[in-house]
């Protein structure tokens, strides 16, 4: 993880990709605050740096909002693959 951080500089940033990466279902954002131990404000602030890069997809089901890596982005296989070699 520590190649991670100097690579990524966001904690909470890794966090849910890690989450996310390695996960087939969405997720909704106090969904995620929870499973990484931050609070909501720091977790919305990186979804949203996250989905500019095009890294994971926001969906809106009624009046919730879930979030689930984007498998159609092109670093997604590569991005897996240091995770784990990180871990």
């Amino acid at each position: 993880m520590h190649t991670l951080k100097n690579l990524l500089k966001s904690s909470t940033r890794i966090k849910i990709l890690n989450l996310l990466l390695f996960s087939d279902r969405q997720y909704h954002l106090r969904d995620i605050s929870r499973k990484i131990k931050k609070t909501p404000i720091y977790v919305s602030k990186e979804l949203e740096n996250l989905k500019k890069i095009n890294l994971i997809k926001k969906d809106r089901m009624a009046n919730l909002t879930l979030y689930s890596i984007n498998n159609k982005s092109k670093i997604i296989s590569e991005l897996r693959s240091i995770f784990k070699k990180c871990k």
